[in-house]
């Protein structure tokens, strides 16, 4: 239940108790009407057992009637006379539609005097005779006969149905002879009308509970319908608050959404307090975004600066280590070109010698180069004509192709024909096949000599290709052979100034020895000075990449929110 959303515990507190109370109506319902229906069926019951009632004692009474001006005569139990009367006359009455009804005549001891339907009874004793529920029916009706009149029900087997169905009997008495006047008829005929009405009352029940179901089903989809909207309603802006809750938690974290505020009650009191809430997370982020800011560009300029002073202290002492040995190595480089100043002279004479020499290789160079180009020209025309006469051969190649496609078809046609001329072309079947076997093997020789043709023109066309390329090489070799004959020629007038320049070098080799050393001793102190700067500069570096961390830290957490 915990694990249930608002909506859905607010639908479950509409839906229970509608569902509950449409249950308990129709089961009060259902109740009512199985009591109306029994009440109902036992009033239809009633009335036809009245109504049947007072059938049989209608009838008892017109038969009285019929015999009572004999029995008022009658002297008494000994008028034989009498007796006969009555018992003849009450012997013919008959009653009903089919004339099946009539009266039977019982003395108070049980012995039959009249019945109608079985003769063969009159004179028999009938005190004992039983109904399979074990009532004694003849003495039942004689003791309601003794008592002025009344009604015996029992049941008796019923020709027509083949069956024990419940009887319906009124008795009454003629206490001068002492006998027992009745009769009786079936009654099942109420049963199958109480059991017509207990089944149309079945199907109003149920009609009545159908309805009752559809219509609360009606009223739960309507109340679903209400509920589900007016939990939208009271849930929308509790849903608002924890989407923009949780969207500044794991979303995005957008600071500048605000929730409507819809009522003044406990869901809009949440809102209007989460308003609030964000204004001042908003503001605090702002601030801290700018102080960010403000701390970036301060760490950004520190370490400008820090990786300015640290790269032009490492060039400083780079330099100045290179200013040490540079100068120690023009001292030693001073000394040595006094020494080979006179050396520098002799050579200088043989360069010149050895220049006239190599322009004198140069310009027989430029003619044998030249000799090349021309030949690579011949050679040139010679692998485009080789191209130009591949073309020619491939063509010849495709008709002959095209030659073995057409033999290879008319063979085709051939063994076909020879098929169709059974037995008498099968010979010719066998030379058609050969000839289709040689075309094919003439288009796969075709084939194969048209992708050599194909390789020898495309070695060809890279042939030419290459001479073009050493054709232009050539011309381009010839060119600077040339430049190379000038040169040799301005180096000898260059030769001569060098053997000149010599001897002012030696002089001025001394003095700057002299000036070397000093220059030494001053580089050496720069040096100091320049490592101890390297040091300060890598301490302040570090706390500059401190402080870069830490803002970068700080502002990935501020660029979690939209501000």
């Amino acid at each position: 239940m915990s694990a249930l959303k608002l909506k859905h515990k607010m639908l479950l507190l509409t839906i229970i108790p509608l569902v509950v109370a449409i249950l308990v109506v129709m089961l009060v319902v259902k109740v009512k009407l199985e009591e109306m229906g029994v009440h109902e069926v036992a009033a239809i019951r009633s009335t036809m057992m009245d109504s049947k009632q007072e059938t049989a004692k209608a009838y008892m009474d017109m038969a009285y009637t019929a015999v009572k001006s004999i029995t008022d005569k009658a002297s008494g139990a000994d008028d034989v006379e009498a007796k006969n009367k009555v018992a003849e006359i009450l012997r013919s009455i008959t009653y009903g539609e089919k004339n099946d009804g009539y009266v039977f005549v019982y003395d108070y001891s049980g012995t039959a005097i009249a019945m109608r339907p079985k003769p063969s009874l009159e004179g028999k004793n009938l005190m004992g005779l039983k109904d399979p529920n074990g009532i004694y029916i003849i003495k039942e009706l004689i003791d309601k006969a003794k008592q002025g009149g009344g009604y015996v029900t029992y049941f008796w087997s019923k020709p027509s149905k083949n069956m024990d169905v419940e009887k319906l009997s009124y008795a009454l008495g003629i206490s001068k002879f002492g006998w027992m006047l009745g009769t009786g008829f079936y009654i099942d005929d109420i049963d199958d009308a109480v059991a017509a009405a207990q089944q149309g009352i079945d199907s109003n029940m149920a009609k009545t509970q159908v309805f009752i179901a559809g219509t609360g089903i009606v009223l739960l989809i309507f109340f679903v319908f209400v509920a589900l909207y007016i939990a939208g309603k009271v849930t929308q802006p509790l849903r608002d608050t924890a989407e923009a809750l949780t969207d500044i938690s794991q979303g995005e974290g957008d600071l500048t959404r605000r929730l409507k505020v819809m009522s003044e009650d406990e869901v809009g009191q949440v809102s209007q307090g989460f308003n609030d809430f964000a204004d001042k997370i908003q503001g605090l982020v702002i601030d801290l975004k700018g102080g960010i800011a403000d701390l970036s560009k301060s760490t950004v300029q520190m370490n400008n600066v820090v990786t300015k002073t640290h790269t032009d202290v490492q060039k400083q002492r780079h330099e100045t280590a290179q200013a040490a040995a540079a100068v120690h190595e023009m001292a030693a480089a001073a000394q040595e070109v006094a020494g080979n100043a006179v050396g520098a002279a002799s050579a200088a004479q043989e360069a010149d010698n050895e220049t006239l020499s190599g322009q004198k290789i140069v310009e027989d160079t430029i003619v044998a180069i030249q000799a090349l180009s021309d030949d690579v020209n011949k050679a040139s025309d010679v692998i485009g004509q080789l191209d130009v006469d591949a073309d020619k051969i491939g063509t010849v190649v495709n008709v002959i192709k095209e030659i073995a496609g057409q033999t290879n078809l008319l063979a085709l046609n051939a063994a076909i024909e020879a098929a169709r001329a059974g037995e008498y072309g099968r010979g010719f079947s066998v030379v058609a096949d050969e000839v289709r076997t040689l075309a094919n093997r003439t288009q796969q020789s075709t084939q194969e000599i048209q992708s050599m043709i194909e390789r020898l023109q495309t070695g060809a066309r890279e042939a030419v290709g290459v001479m073009d390329t050493s054709k232009a090489q050539s011309i381009a070799t010839v060119e600077r052979a040339a430049q190379a004959s000038g040169s040799l020629s301005v180096i000898t007038g260059s030769v001569s100034t060098i053997t000149q320049m010599n001897t002012q070098i030696a002089s001025a080799a001394e003095e700057q020895t002299a000036v070397a050393d000093e220059i030494s001793q001053n580089v050496q102190q720069v040096a100091d000075i320049a490592e101890h700067s390297a040091s300060n500069a890598d301490a302040l570096s570090a706390t500059t990449k401190e402080m870069s961390a830490l803002e970068q830290r700080l502002m990935r957490i501020v660029n979690q929110f939209k501000v």
